[in-house]
């Protein structure tokens, strides 16, 4: 991480806040919680709306200064995204082509603005046919938006063959857009020498991302993940579910409950406490209007003696920097914190997390495997009633 950066008479104001406000890097939550610390209390939390407030009050250097610590803070936080290779039979070996692919020429980092490699890509190969591919980026921008001065950012590729699915698995964690960017080039570069190397049958990863969904099963998925992962991870609380209509092609129907979002809402913010008061969450002909920006979910968890709650959030995310939205953003998770129940020793500490890590990436991969299932039923279904009454015809 940077040093502390010094803020006074640093503080933005009018068009200059603005163009701050209304960047990726501050969230809508950091707007809202700031309006409201100052006694501002706003119906709707869209940036239309929320930016203007703040833009238009004084901020103190304490209320700039959290806003800018949230914001490096959430950046630096690691997320997590997952996908798949398959396998062409299980003798397949995996570590030949990756050391040669990393004893070339490979350059992941080429053509990314204002980043300095402190730490290139060094594969590490253990028995259990999982390779480890760590590095870390400086950013060195040095523009008005001191957002990116002198950032450190560190990212990880983790490779799995798994013999059993006959699959090869990753596990792509990035701290930053341009630490995630960097994850995709070394997955797609991984893939490419694999399918060369006759182990795998695509060079194409498959991925869950936001365009792989029909609009209903989004909302499905997000809300299935609370069923938790049997006794490892159960729900503890729904904490907060943000929905958007960002990327809806659709208008609310014209029902009194809901068609005043219409034109006015692209954000709303849902207290885990009321979730099941709201209709727009619990009534399935309404999930084709929105789709869950980020939901943020409490569970409890066990690993033989060790006991404890985990906070972890899932979300779609992209490396994109367009200020429309990205249709294909991938689907991603962080875990927010974790707490033990009794004391435990750092090393405990990071075992717990990797098998929390090893949970999560198995529930997320049921419930996405239980959307496809369950879509491809109700074609061959919708197929054979077509050809029973096709067959009643003639």
């Amino acid at each position: 991480m940077s040093k502390q950066i010094d803020l006074k008479g640093l503080i933005p104001s009018g068009a200059e806040l603005r163009i701050l406000l209304n960047s990726n890097h501050i969230s809508y939550g950091d707007i809202s919680s700031t309006l409201k610390d100052k006694g501002i209390f706003c119906g709707n939390s869209d940036k239309i709306t929320s930016v203007p407030l703040l833009t238009a009050t004084l901020l103190t250097s304490d209320e700039y200064s959290k806003i800018i610590d949230n914001s490096i803070s959430r950046s630096s936080k690691p997320k997590n995204k997952i996908s798949s290779l398959e396998l062409v039979d299980t003798g397949a070996d995996l570590n030949a082509p990756l050391r040669n692919l990393f004893s070339s020429q490979f350059n992941p980092f080429e053509g990314i603005p204002n980043i300095e490699v402190i730490k290139k890509p060094n594969p590490i190969f253990n028995e259990n046919n999982t390779v480890r591919i760590r590095y870390e980026i400086k950013r060195i921008d040095f523009s008005k938006d001191f957002l990116k001065r002198e950032i450190s950012f560190e990212g990880e590729v983790l490779v799995q063959k798994k013999d059993v699915d006959l699959k090869i698995e990753f596990l792509s964690t990035h701290t930053s857009k341009e630490t995630e960017t960097i994850n995709q080039r070394i997955g797609a570069a991984i893939a490419k020498e694999l399918k060369n190397s006759g182990v795998v049958k695509s060079d194409i990863e498959s991925k869950i991302t936001f365009n792989v969904f029909e609009e209903i099963e989004r909302v499905r998925f997000f809300k299935r993940l609370t069923a938790g992962q049997g006794a490892f991870l159960i729900l503890d609380n729904v904490n907060e579910i943000v929905i958007s209509r960002e990327a809806s092609t659709q208008s609310l129907p014209d029902e009194p409950e809901v068609s005043w979002m219409n034109q006015t809402v692209k954000y709303m913010t849902i207290d885990g406490d009321r979730l099941h008061n709201i209709f727009l969450i619990s009534d399935e002909k309404y999930y084709q209007y929105y789709f869950i920006d980020n939901m943020e979910l409490t569970y409890k968890y066990e690993f033989g003696v060790n006991k404890g709650q985990v906070k972890v959030a899932f979300f779609f995310s992209s490396s994109s920097r367009k200020k429309d939205f990205d249709r294909s953003s991938e689907f991603a998770f962080e875990i927010i914190n974790i707490k033990t129940e009794n004391e435990t020793t750092v090393i405990v500490k990071k075992g717990i997390e990797n098998d929390i890590l090893e949970k999560v990436r198995t529930l997320i991969k049921n419930e996405y495997q239980r959307i496809i299932e369950e879509r491809d039923d109700e074609s061959q279904a919708i197929e054979s009633n077509g050809k029973l009454s096709s067959q009643k015809l003639k």
